[in-house]
């Protein structure tokens, strides 16, 4: 059997048996590596039965993340002489299928449930929010200081981001639509009975003050379900739901699955959501097996799902549970280890904001590699911090960033390096400087501007199809593809020669003739007589004669006919194979889009792709980073702040840190936060219901919702700063400037307090 060289600490939770184990694990410590370990070593030990089909199950995330645990386990097994056997490797969602498909007798794939994927469940969500507004149309306005167009749009989206916070709250809770009208109800008749305003009892039961918002977010989350059930679908929530009730209802049924997988392994613990945790309870029982991997200092999801590392510290802090800590890394020079646990020791110690101070960080510092570690840490005499400050983010600070990385790709072409930006947006402004440079990089930002050329053209050319006499859409059609750089729209190339061609393709006054020439048809004929010269006429020909190979594929299904478009458009030039798989991935949504609206035909669909070119939407399309991302030498990679988690580089340049996306205190300004609204709806609403079905708001004491939700912002900001920090291994950058623009207006951005802090370090 090959020796492994472990540090004390993989040492001793190798040394694991039974029982409740959680695993606090620092960034670069090893903890996908430790958990393979633990499990080659469990079924090496004889604990499970493979021949009776035991397993051992680890729950994890992203797909990539499934194939590399299962690689991790064969090799090690490998290593130990031993079958390539004995565990199962699941994302949660695959994990609640199968117990689903499990408690009916193993379903077949055609009867397994269907579950919406983000697009299906956004289009439920608009339908159910529209319908609630249609039918109380008077409670919908009355929010509103004003009845503009642009105040009942802003409203509306609004209307929509809290409703979807309030479903995932509620569903987290495991409290159906019924349940939350019938209390509200209840408390109604108690109001009307009693003739009194909750507003004039203490603050935590102010908090529902018989809330229009409630009774709104209450409606909309039954029509949503309501629309869910005459669908026959299922939303992932509902799925984690079903499948926790299934083990909770049925012991005989918990019991066929605690032998089937009686040790459970859970990485990533600190972005569970409590569905989650309640899943794998039940599935482990009260005196099961079950490993909880994860980092509460890394967690990042709390602002936008429900999950909360309060939750995996909760589990850390059981008396039945023993806690172990993974401290050493090797990433990173001891220089940028020393910037994450200044980082951590000040807010823990000094932030302005107790409850800040309390809940960000669990005290956990990142410990150096012991000597003669196999992954030693880098020297710091490779190593590198500089923090800079610019005027203005917009004209300074982004396109600086961008020719800062380029040298330093072109300095150091064995070196790996990433810009980390705070939003898509900035990420989206950046690439155009990178784009201008020439720069070799890898843009792992959703919604990017590549996505939403693909989707135009896609778009246009499907309009076209769908109403092929249009003459715009023959424009369009055109533009698009040029745009692409596709033969078929080519332009004359003397000066202006692009416009005149679109010019004379409006002027098209019988698109027929192009697109359906009869015998005899000339393509001039479509044109206005003696206006086009003979180039721009065999320009509008060549475009005319690909158009018409694309009518064929007509009667072809969404899908199919998008697939085949797909290789007509972009199976050229030198990316086509990202395109083609953008592409191809926009082709299963538009097929997942018709089999959710059955009724819906080319035009329909035409028209919801539309959205995503004019960037109102995204596409839940699998990026690079979804599949396992590596990065490449000499190459830099752009993306957010958040997608960074899981990677590395030897440098990191951090983008835009400063008071606008680290609040330093309550008093600065918050997104989200609308006026005419009092507040944070989306806060508001999940503490009214929580204390309606409990009595307890889940805030913090003596603070308003809005207040809480602005503690828990600041908390992820700085743990997203502490993130973005240990992805560095040799050199960081970290910049903010002091102005930047926002919907065109300049705006004076405050710095980042703990910016001051990583300075004192560096001079310390």
């Amino acid at each position: 059997m090959n020796e492994l060289q472990l540090r004390p600490a993989q040492t001793k939770i190798l040394k694991y048996r039974n029982g409740r184990l959680a695993i606090s694990a620092v960034p670069g410590s090893g903890k996908t590596f430790t958990l393979s370990l633990l499990a080659a070593q469990i079924i090496a030990d004889g604990r499970i039965n493979p021949d009776a089909g035991q397993q051992i199950l680890i729950v994890t995330y992203l797909n990539a993340s499934v194939d590399t645990f299962r690689a991790r386990i064969r090799k090690r097994l490998d290593e130990m002489g031993l079958p390539d056997q004995g565990y199962d490797v699941r994302t949660l969602h695959s994990l609640a299928l199968e117990i689903v498909k499990l408690s009916s007798g193993g379903l077949g794939e055609d009867n397994a449930p269907d579950v919406l994927d983000e697009v299906r469940s956004n289009n439920a969500l608009a339908l159910a929010v529209d319908g609630w507004i249609e039918t109380h149309p008077d409670d919908w306005h009355a929010f509103l200081p004003d009845n503009s167009p642009q105040m009942r749009a802003r409203w509306r989206n609004i209307t929509e981001r809290t409703a979807r916070a309030f479903i995932r709250a509620a569903k987290n809770e495991r409290y159906l639509p019924e349940g939350i009208l019938g209390r509200l109800k209840i408390e109604d008749r108690r109001l009307m009975i009693e003739d009194r305003r909750l507003e004039d009892a203490n603050h935590q039961s102010s908090i529902i003050n018989h809330s229009p918002l409630l009774h709104m977010m209450a409606g909309i989350y039954g029509r949503y379900q309501t629309i869910l059930t005459r669908q026959a679908t299922l939303d992932f929530d509902d799925l984690i739901w079903q499948a926790a009730n299934l083990i909770e209802q049925r012991p005989d049924f918990a019991a066929e699955l605690r032998q089937r997988w009686p040790y459970v392994l859970e990485d990533e613990a600190q972005d569970s959501v409590p569905l989650q945790e309640v899943l794998l309870e039940q599935l482990t029982g009260l005196d099961g097996n079950w490993v909880r991997v994860g980092d509460p200092n890394q967690a990042i999801t709390s602002t936008f799902t429900a999950a909360h590392p309060r939750f995996f510290n909760a589990f850390n802090d059981r008396p039945d549970v023993v806690s172990l800590p993974l401290p050493n890394s090797g990433r990173s020079a001891r220089l940028i280890i020393g910037a994450a646990n200044t980082l951590l020791h000040w807010v823990m110690d000094k932030h302005p904001v107790l409850e800040v101070r309390e809940t960000t960080f669990r005290r956990q510092d990142i410990l150096p590699t012991p000597p003669g570690d196999a992954q030693p840490n880098p020297p710091d005499s490779e190593a590198g911090i500089r923090i800079k400050v610019y005027k203005h983010r917009e004209d300074e600070e982004l396109p600086d960033i961008a020719r800062l990385a380029v040298a330093y790709a072109k300095k150091y072409p064995a070196r790996t390096l990433a810009v980390l930006v705070p939003t898509n947006q900035v990420g989206h402004t950046l690439a155009e400087h990178l784009d201008a440079l020439d720069a070799d990089y890898d843009n792992l930002l959703r919604g990017g501007a590549r996505e939403r050329e693909i989707a135009a053209a896609m778009h246009a050319v499907l309009a076209l199809l769908a109403d092929p006499l249009d003459a715009k859409a023959l424009v369009n059609a055109h533009a698009s593809l040029h745009e692409l750089g596709h033969p078929a729209a080519t332009a004359p190339v003397e000066e202006g020669g692009l416009e005149k061609l679109r010019r004379l393709l409006q002027s098209v006054h019988r698109p027929e003739i192009l697109l359906f020439p009869g015998a005899g048809d000339d393509p001039e004929d479509a044109l206005p007589a003696n206006v086009a010269s003979e180039e721009e006429v065999g320009h509008v020909a060549r475009f005319a004669a690909f158009l018409r190979g694309l009518f064929g594929l007509r009667p072809l299904p969404i899908d199919d006919l998008a697939l085949a478009l797909g290789d007509e458009l972009f199976a050229h030039g030198d990316v086509y194979e990202a395109d083609l798989a953008i592409a191809y991935q926009i082709a299963a949504v538009l097929r997942r889009w018709r089999d959710a609206q059955p009724e819906w035909r080319l035009p329909e669909l035409a028209a919801e792709l539309e959205s995503v070119a004019a960037g109102r939407s995204r596409l839940p399309i699998t990026t690079p980073s979804d599949l396992g991302y590596e990065p490449e030498p000499g190459r830099i990679t752009l993306t957010t702040q958040h997608s960074a988690k899981g990677l590395e580089w030897d440098a990191v340049f951090l983008v835009g840190i400063d008071g606008f996306w680290i609040p330093g205190n309550l008093d600065a300004p918050f997104l989200g936060v609308h006026d005419f609204l009092g507040g944070d709806p989306e806060a508001e609403a999940a503490a009214q219901l929580r204390f309606l079905m409990q009595g307890e708001a889940g805030l913090y004491d003596g603070r308003s919702a809005t207040e809480s939700a602005h503690i828990d912002t600041i908390s992820e900001r700085l743990r997203l700063l502490y993130v973005g920090v240990t992805r560095a291994r040799r050199y960081l950058h970290l910049s903010r400037s002091r102005a930047t623009r926002q919907y065109n207006k300049e705006r004076d951005a405050e710095p980042a307090t703990v910016m001051g802090v990583l300075y004192k370090y560096l001079k310390g």
